[in-house]
């Protein structure tokens, strides 16, 4: 079971009890989407040739930083 379906499951449990509040699903269906954002960012790095230059290296460094600034934010 996905955070998705959880979320869903959770969501239709506390319909079924009389609660309206969904912000518990919410928030797992919005940490998924931001691990999801977290992995891919991680996965670009992870997958990103080596270079071999000390200047391209240099790039792809900051690249990489600023690619971890954005996804944090």
């Amino acid at each position: 079971m996905n955070a998705n379906e959880l979320a869903d499951e959770l969501d239709n449990m506390l319909k079924a009890i009389g609660l309206t509040d969904n912000r518990v699903p919410t928030m797992l269906r919005q940490q998924k989407a931001e691990i999801e954002a977290l992995k891919q960012v991680l996965q670009s790095i992870a997958n990103e040739h080596v270079e071999l230059s000390h200047d391209k290296i240099k790039w792809q460094c900051d690249d990489h930083i600023r690619w971890a600034k954005e996804a944090l934010k």
